[in-house]
Parts: C-alpha cells; sequence; structure tokens
C-alpha cells in the first residue's frame, strides 16, 4: 500500500504563488519535477525566481520551459519581459564606519556623538530545507520579509558567518534606507589549516582572501564567479554604513590551538601591528591579532576606514579555571580504563585562547566574542552547582576577567526540540522544549546577558534549519548527504529557530485537533465494519474497547496514525497497543506485554502503548534499542521473548573534578514517554511536542522518523547494522497492528478474559498474518515546508522591548 497522497505539485506550486510564500514554491516545483519534469513545473518555477528577485535563475527556467514546450506563450512572453540582466551599478548611502568599541560595550556614532550600543542581535543561517548552506537558497524578497520581521521582534543587529549572496546585502540596504535599524555583524568563515599551521603560507593566503572578499562585498565592490559552495555575483550595494564589526573565524578547535601553540614551543611573545596589538600571548592569540590586524589595515588602505573585529571564542578555550574538568584521559584513567594518551581528545579546559590580550592602537578596535549556552561543556553546571543563576555566574566570571574591553555573547539560545541532548541543571537543557519554554528560557539569558554588564547577545537562531546534526543523532541520520531533505524532531540542532521551518505545506498535515478531513486521504492499513469485538466484558464499554480502523499518512518529518473506535476512548475502559514493523516482516519482538497472552503475526520494531495522559509511551524491541545495545549492531531479530524495553539517551556522561575528589554522575533522559496535546494554537491543550491526540473516538499520534530509527525517510532507510559495516537497509514500508484490552485496575496488566488471549479487540481481526497491509510512501528529494513564527518570537520580543539599546 502506497501512501502517496493525491497532491498536484504544479498545481500546489501556483497556489504558493498566490499566497505569496514565493520561497516555498520553489521547492513544490522542484518536487513536481522529481517524476517527470514539464514546461508548466519550469514557468512557475521561473515566476517563483522572478518574485524572488532573482532575474537570472527565474530567465534559467523559462529557458527550461522552452526546451521542452517551444511554444508556451507564458515562458516566451517572460523571457522577453525579463531580458538579459545587466550587471547592475554600484550605488551607496555614503560609506560609512560608524561603530568603535569603548569601554565596556560597542559605541556608534549617531548625530555627530558617539554612544552606547547595546547589540539586541540575531543569527542568521543559510540552510533552508533542501539545502546545504553552500548552495546559497535563499532569495533577496526573502530576506527583506525576515528583515521586517526582525524589526518588529526588536533585534538591533544580525550576524551571518560568511559572505552572503548579492541579494543579502541588497535587502539588508533595502530595509534600512527605508526606515529599518538592523545592522550587520559580518562573519568571515575560516576553516582549520590541513596541516595544524596556522601561519602556513597556504592557509595565509586562503584566510586573507576570505577576508578581502568580505571586507568588498560588504561595501559593495565585489564581482564573483559561480564557485562551488560560494556565493557568486555582482556586490553592488554598500551596507558599509550599515556594519557593526567583522567576525573573523570560527569556534577554534582545541586541539588544533593546542597543536598549533606545541608546534612554536608554547612561546610567548608580541605582535604590533597598525591596528591592533598583543605585548604577551601564546602563539595562536599573536596570530589571532595578527589576523583581525590584517582585516582592519585592508580596509583602512582601501575604503579610508575601520569597523571593530573579533574573533570566536567558547568556554572550550576561555581563560578561566575549570576545578569540576578534569581531562577525558584523567577522568577515564582514574575509572579504571586504559586510554592512549597520544591522541588529542577535544578536552574542555587544557587549552587558553584570551583575547583580553589583544587591545587597540588606532582605528576602531578589537572586542572580546564568545558562544555561550547554558548546558556545555560541563563545567558550566559542575562548577556552578551551589549558586542560583550558573549562567549568569559564567557570564559575570569572563565580565570580571575582561575588564574594560566588550565582551558579546555571538551565540546563545535552546531549541524546540523533540529530545533534550545534553543536561542543564535548571533545566535549561539541550532541547526538550516547547516553544513556551524556548521563549522564557532565551529571554533569561539575554536578561543574564545584560545583567552580567556584557556588551550584548546574538539569540542563535533565526530560522530552524535541517542539515543540522547533533552529537547523540549524528550517528543514525544517515546517508548523511541527505540530511537536509527531511525534519528530524528528535535533533535539537535542528530547532533553535524563531521561525519554524516545519514539513508540510501549506500546513501541517495533521494538527492532532481531531479533525476527520486531515485523515481523508490516508491509507487505510486496517478496518472493521460492524463486526463485534474479540470479548465482550458486558460492562457498557465493550464500545471504547471494539476498534473500527486504523490509517496512517506521513509528511517529510514524521509517521501519522489514526486509531478509530466504535464508541469515544475511555482509558479506565481500555488500553490500547499499536505495534510497528519498519524493517520486515521476519524482523522483531512477537510477543504482546501486559499480560495480554497474545502474539503478533508478525515481527513488531515498536509497539505503542496507549493508557491515558502521562502513562502513554512507546517501546522498542531490546535488540533494536540504540542505547542498550551502544558498540554493538543495531538490528532487528527474530524474537518471542516480550523484551520490550523503554527507549534512552545518555546526554552527559560521568566527570571528575580536576582533583579527583568529586563526581558528577552521568545523565539519561527517555524519549519513550508520549506527550498528550493538540498542535492546533487556538486549542487549549496546544503544545507544540505534543505526539498524541484523543478527540471523541479518534486517537491520532505523531511519531518523528527518527523514534522509529528511520534514518532517511526521503530514501526510506531504516537503522540496520551488519557486522560487515552496512549501517542502513532499505525498508519495504511500515506495516502496523492494533489490540485493545481491559485493563485490571492492577498497574498495567490486561483483566483476563477467560478466553486464549487477554485482548479485547484486535486489528486485523483475530490477528491474521495475510491481513497485514504495509504503509509505502514515494521518496523524495525536494521537501515540502512552511514557516510560521514560533510562540518563543513573541516571548522573546517581550522581553527585548523592555531592554534599552
Amino acid at each position: 500500500m502506497t501512501g502517496k497522497p493525491l497532491t498536484d505539485y504544479v498545481a500546489l506550486g501556483f497556489t504558493a504563488l498566490e499566497r505569496g510564500d514565493c520561497q516555498e514554491a520553489v521547492n513544490i516545483f522542484r518536487r513536481a519535477q522529481e517524476t517527470g519534469p514539464t514546461a508548466r513545473s519550469f514557468v512557475g518555477l521561473g515566476l517563483a525566481f522572478h518574485r524572488l528577485g532573482d532575474p537570472p535563475a527565474a530567465r534559467w527556467a523559462f529557458a527550461k520551459a522552452l526546451d521542452l514546450e517551444p511554444a508556451d506563450r507564458d515562458a516566451n512572453e517572460w523571457i522577453e519581459r525579463i531580458g538579459r540582466p545587466a550587471v547592475p551599478a554600484r550605488t551607496s548611502g555614503g560609506r560609512g564606519c560608524r561603530f568603535r568599541a569603548g569601554e565596556d560595550f560597542l559605541q556608534i556614532k549617531e548625530n555627530g556623538s558617539w554612544r552606547r550600543f547595546f547589540i539586541k542581535g540575531i543569527n542568521l543561517g543559510l540552510g533552508l530545507p533542501g539545502y546545504f548552506p553552500g548552495e546559497y537558497p535563499i532569495h533577496r524578497e526573502t530576506y527583506r520579509r525576515w528583515f521586517r520581521l526582525m524589526g518588529e521582534l526588536g533585534v538591533n543587529s544580525l550576524r551571518v558567518y560568511a559572505v552572503q549572496s548579492p541579494g543579502f546585502y541588497e535587502a539588508l540596504a533595502d530595509h534600512n534606507e527605508q526606515g529599518g535599524r538592523l545592522f550587520l555583524f559580518q562573519g568571515i568563515w575560516l576553516e582549520l589549516p590541513e596541516d595544524g599551521d596556522f601561519r602556513g603560507r597556504d592557509f595565509l593566503a586562503y584566510a586573507h582572501r576570505q577576508i578581502r572578499e568580505a571586507v568588498d562585498s560588504v561595501c559593495g565592490s565585489a564581482d564573483f564567479p559561480e564557485r562551488p559552495g560560494l556565493p557568486h555575483g555582482s556586490y553592488r550595494r554598500d551596507v558599509s554604513p550599515w556594519t557593526a564589526a567583522y567576525v573573523v573565524g570560527r569556534e577554534w578547535e582545541s586541539c588544533a590551538v593546542r597543536a598549533f601553540n606545541g608546534r612554536y614551543g608554547r612561546k610567548r611573545g608580541g605582535f604590533a601591528g597598525q591596528f591592533l596589538k598583543v605585548d604577551d600571548g601564546l602563539p595562536f592569540e599573536q596570530w589571532a591579532a595578527e589576523i583581525c590586524d590584517y582585516l582592519q589595515s585592508y580596509e583602512h588602505a582601501t575604503y579610508d576606514c575601520t569597523h571593530p573585529v573579533t574573533t570566536i571564542n567558547w568556554p572550550t578555550l576561555d581563560p578561566l579555571t575549570h576545578p569540576s574538568e578534569s581531562t577525558y584521559e584523567e577522568g577515564l584513567i582514574r575509572q579504571g580504563f586504559q586510554v592512549n594518551v597520544d591522541v588529542c581528545n577535544e578536552d574542555e579546559d587544557v587549552e587558553t585562547f584570551d583575547p583580553a590580550l589583544i587591545a587597540s592602537r588606532q582605528g576602531a578596535g578589537f572586542f572580546a566574542t564568545y558562544h555561550v549556552y547554558p548546558y556545555y561543556p560541563d563545567f558550566l553546571n559542575n562548577d556552578f552547582l551551589d549558586v542560583e543563576n550558573p549562567y549568569r555566574e559564567y557570564l559575570k566570571r569572563l565580565r570580571r576577567h575582561h575588564g574594560r574591553q566588550p565582551v558579546v555573547i555571538a551565540e546563545f539560545g535552546v531549541p524546540s526540540s523533540r529530545e533534550a541532548t545534553h543536561w542543564q541543571r535548571d533545566g535549561w537543557h539541550h532541547g526538550g522544549h516547547d516553544e513556551v519554554s524556548q521563549g522564557k528560557i532565551n529571554g533569561y539569558m539575554m536578561e543574564a546577558i545584560r545583567d552580567a554588564g556584557l556588551a550584548g547577545g546574538m539569540l542563535f537562531s533565526w530560522f530552524d534549519e535541517w542539515f543540522k546534526r547533533n552529537w547523540v543523532f549524528l550517528p543514525y541520520e544517515l546517508p548523511a548527504e541527505r540530511n537536509p531533505f527531511w525534519f528530524n524532531h528528535q535533533d535539537a540542532e535542528q530547532t533553535y529557530g524563531l521561525m519554524a521551518a516545519y514539513p508540510g505545506y501549506p500546513g501541517k498535515v495533521v494538527t492532532l485537533a481531531g479533525r476527520r478531513e486531515e485523515w481523508r486521504d490516508a491509507s487505510l492499513l486496517q478496518e472493521k465494519r460492524g463486526g463485534a469485538p474479540l470479548h465482550r466484558f458486558g460492562d457498557g464499554r465493550d464500545g471504547a474497547r471494539t476498534l473500527v480502523r486504523l490509517s496512517a499518512r506521513h509528511d517529510e518529518g514524521f509517521f501519522y496514525l489514526c486509531l478509530e473506535t466504535a464508541e469515544p476512548v475511555d482509558f479506565s475502559a481500555a488500553h490500547y497497543l499499536i505495534g510497528l514493523n519498519t524493517c520486515g516482516a521476519k524482523a522483531g519482538e512477537t510477543l504482546l506485554p501486559f499480560d495480554t497472552n497474545a502474539r503478533s503475526p508478525l515481527g513488531l520494531t515498536f509497539l505503542i502503548h496507549l493508557a491515558g495522559e502521562g502513562a502513554s509511551r512507546i517501546l522498542v524491541s531490546r535488540f533494536y534499542d540504540k542505547y542498550l545495545n551502544e558498540g554493538l549492531p543495531v538490528r532487528p531479530v527474530p524474537s518471542d521473548t516480550g523484551e520490550w524495553v523503554v527507549m534512552q539517551n545518555i546526554t552527559n556522561h560521568r566527570r571528575i573534578s580536576k582533583d579527583g575528589t568529586r563526581f558528577y554522575p552521568s545523565r539519561v533522559f527517555s524519549m519513550s514517554g508520549l506527550r498528550f496535546g493538540s498542535l492546533d494554537p487556538q486549542s487549549p491543550r496546544f503544545d507544540s511536542l505534543a505526539d498524541w491526540h484523543v478527540s471523541g473516538t479518534l486517537i491520532e499520534l505523531r511519531l518523528p522518523w527518527g523514534l522509529l530509527n528511520i534514518t532517511d525517510p526521503s530514501s526510506r532507510q531504516v537503522l540496520w547494522m551488519a557486522e560487515q559495516g552496512g549501517k542502513t537497509h532499505t525498508t519495504d514500508g511500515i506495516a502496523a497492528i492494533a489490540c485493545s484490552y481491559r485493563p485490571s485496575g492492577e498497574g498495567l496488566a490486561a483483566r483476563p478474559t477467560g478466553g486464549r488471549t487477554n485482548l479485547a479487540d484486535s486489528l486485523p481481526a483475530g490477528l491474521g498474518s495475510d491481513a497485514v497491509r504495509r504503509y509505502q510512501w514515494e521518496r523524495w528529494n525536494h521537501p515540502l515546508y512552511h514557516t510560521y513564527l514560533k510562540r518563543s518570537y513573541y516571548l522573546y520580543r517581550d522581553v527585548l522591548d523592555r531592554m534599552p539599546e
């Protein structure tokens, strides 16, 4: 049974154009072309590109339409209307350098005088659903719309990580020229040197080129040819008057910094450049000053002004000492393990990069920048277990160390993912937050940044990016090159945004709101028409235990199920089991639990137990559990032992203090609990993390693909670790059965029926194997999605409204 919705993607694409969702329309028309390109789909794609402000892409799409249908009137008319794009003339509101690094804060020059500028910023990525950042999929008109929403949020600045496409700078200039107030922190991304030598001739040439290209782009004086993984085009809009600073580099890795310092004998020394200096620093600190000095020197020589400059640091390399954090090697040795100390492990407190040593000689100056999240590294909790607010206390210590040098927190935030992947003492975990909690915690952190006397903060991030992967789930999102094609609600890295990028268009496929119309086009897995249940108890509630129908559907992020009963669901009278086979009929567990005395006609990898709000969960076959089989090949095996277990993930490993006197326990979170609620924003039970909902006779479930060990739904790959090295297996779909039983009132066990099994009812009737259907779905390469502002956007806006600039 193919779970293929009867979707006319071309018609849906034109609907998106009518709604003004042109960025989303690009993916929809691309999806239409997966089953065979048509002139109409390319015309729609051309219109989308045209309205997004990308004439070259629009012209290409219309030309492709004419390749297929030379007489297509729309394509011919639009080709003529667009014409051949000319290189735009350079425009500028007047080059300007309006910022400098003052004492404690950046300063902005307005009306002829300098004043404090408190940064209320946000980070902006590139990875729209279906794309890696290096594909630069975001177009000018999308940026224009986003900048307006950022202004309404109350941010006064945004940070990008690398040179963007020309449309970004055009949109930013337009926004500010039309009354907006959004200042740019231009990032300059630098990969680590392949040979580990930051002073190597090839690496310096690369770093200097990246710097020049960034400065030229900001100043509207660059032309780049098409290059893999890099932006291209003509840069003619000078946004230097709205540029606050340049941010050089990335989070430097401790092993790379340690090796570089060691290469040069850890010899301390000074550097005196034209604009920046270091009096007594380690080799990496000297190099950082040199590379930032190069930027200001180039900017001054070429454009006769300078902007403030910084480079990224993070707690792993901070200049503070953390007594709770022993090295990876020391921790294992003290626990009796033998480790290879010749291999550099990314320890969190063995190397230092101290930006406080970098000072200004002239020009706009230097400031310190850190990425600081409340949950990582572990010492952000363990060093501060006895203080009221660990996050604020850490920031205060940073502030004291840097004296009057401005300190900016350029990344902070929590994600709205289903799972937590790192523990924090006050519940500010790495994930596991609904949209409301996300907004509140983000606000608490921004207030802590202000209260600690720092120069401002930049929230991470503006929108959800599907291509990202977290260390807990990274081994199970395979193949990695297809990660942008699907949404993993389990993975915290994918849900930091205040703007959701959510599967389905034009809205959610299933809202968990009891809307039968959402199941009209679903695939019917099981149905029983007018039949009696397997067993009647005669207590007046047999109808709640009588199963009528089991349906399924899906989107790019979730597998949905709808179980229907003959009479309204009543958990005091009935519990329900839904078994899933995701890997093939012979793989999995057949014995059902809870004293049902029943066996499934096919192997089951997962079992959903619905027992009411707060008591429902999803279990996994013992042999298919990632946590219990760590280090072993994880794959389902035939079993009839009834070993069903809760799914868990370890978020923090045990730590030992530097002096070896204190142990900090590991942390484990359960993934099995099913959260009751609705995805309808108008519902009083709205919960962005809701897994299931009941309305009358309908039980609806939303199951993330990643929760079901599906490593890539877009190519139907499931986790199946072979002993010979393979990690995935192509599934032919998902089969499902459903059962009900009357709870005994003692625990979760079934009340005896006196029959062969203690089931009240089942789908298929009698659990016959010949009646089990398998849900299949079409593969895809271009995901459908829609965007909306999360509730966290509005809560965070309220916090910014209370903060003066």
